[in-house]
């Protein structure tokens, strides 16, 4: 991230120059925006929460009555869609000066793509003529319309966007880890950025957990195969929290097939990954994964399981029957 920020933003050096003893900066301009407006999203993974999703509320109140608390209280003191600002117009007031500044915007969510802050900034760079402002993204990548817009025209109009999609697995694992896909969908929209807005970067940011840890590798290939994805353009994010998601919970004898598993991906993609992207993220989800055992953890995996099972009318069991091995 270091050498990344100093190749795009070395020209602001003397930035350093200006400011004063005290940390004062007499003429403060942003140049990069990294962007929450809110948590508004229409998904409900299972390893996020309402924090981050403003459509996980009501699951969130679900599991507080079935851990014994108060819903009512939790009510009172949390919104379902809670904003950056102090208004749902705050931050947009604030970054709306720097608008001729800006050279860099990274939109996260919640889910960007169905803010109306996301569409109002596009709109409002197009109008200035800043098309060369570097847009990059974190999306679920479920919605490519909001309204009359379609993000893939606007995205056209801009000459560096870089869209980093969050998805997990394909088919069922897909639609059940991050609630509310439709994979048929999903990859609908890949085939119509590839129509018509060809030139923009994509990747895949998979989270890795103990849910999607077994099929991954058989989604990268499947991408590849379908020629939605170069080999190399994958991101393996390994997830950190909550710790009974994470794959170092798992058995031994399951991480060893794990292993193995991924030193065959390895070998499969190493040609095809001149960068090491793409291997680097297996390679470490290795290490990550046979460095600590957190198999105490299982427990409150299967605690947290059979309560979204439950609230959501789904069983993880049938989908990654694998997983039966953590009962033993």
């Amino acid at each position: 991230m270091r050498n990344s920020f100093n190749k795009r933003f070395g020209h602001h050096i003397s930035r350093v120059d200006n400011t004063e003893s005290n940390g004062h900066l007499e003429e403060l301009t942003l140049s990069y925006w990294d962007i929450r407006f809110s948590n508004l999203c229409n998904f409900r993974c299972r390893s996020c929460g309402h924090i981050f999703s403003s459509n996980w509320y009501d699951d969130q109140l679900k599991l507080i009555e079935m851990n014994g608390g108060n819903a009512e209280k939790f009510k009172k003191r949390s919104a379902r869609i809670e904003y950056a600002g102090r208004t749902q117009l705050d931050v947009w007031e604030q970054l709306e000066p720097h608008l001729d500044y800006v050279e860099h915007i990274y939109f996260a969510g919640g889910e960007p793509l169905i803010m109306e802050e996301h569409y109002r900034i596009l709109d409002a760079l197009l109008k200035k003529g800043k098309n060369n402002v570097r847009l990059t993204y974190n999306t679920n990548f479920s919605e490519l319309r909001y309204r009359k817009q379609n993000v893939l025209e606007l995205w056209n109009e801009f000459t560096d966007v870089c869209v980093g999609a969050s998805l997990d697995a394909m088919g069922p694992l897909a639609e059940l880890v991050r609630k509310g896909t439709v994979w048929a969908k999903t990859e609908r929209n890949r085939e119509e950025m590839l129509r018509i807005c060809p030139h923009v970067d994509f990747y895949i940011s998979p989270t890795l957990s103990v849910m999607n840890a077994l099929q991954l590798p058989s989604f990268h290939r499947d991408w590849v195969a379908k020629g939605f994805l170069k080999p190399q353009d994958l991101h393996v994010n390994i997830l950190q929290d909550p710790p009974f998601f994470r794959i170092d919970i798992l058995p031994f004898q399951y991480k060893l097939d794990i292993q193995e598993l991924y030193l065959e991906h390895i070998k499969w993609l190493t040609p095809l990954d001149r960068l090491k992207r793409a291997t680097t993220g297996f390679e470490s989800a290795i290490n990550f994964m046979m460095a600590d055992d957190k198999s105490h953890l299982i427990p409150q995996f299967w605690d947290r399981t059979n309560k979204m099972d439950t609230i959501r009318g789904e069983k993880l069991l049938d989908v990654v029957p694998q997983l039966g091995m953590l009962h033993g």
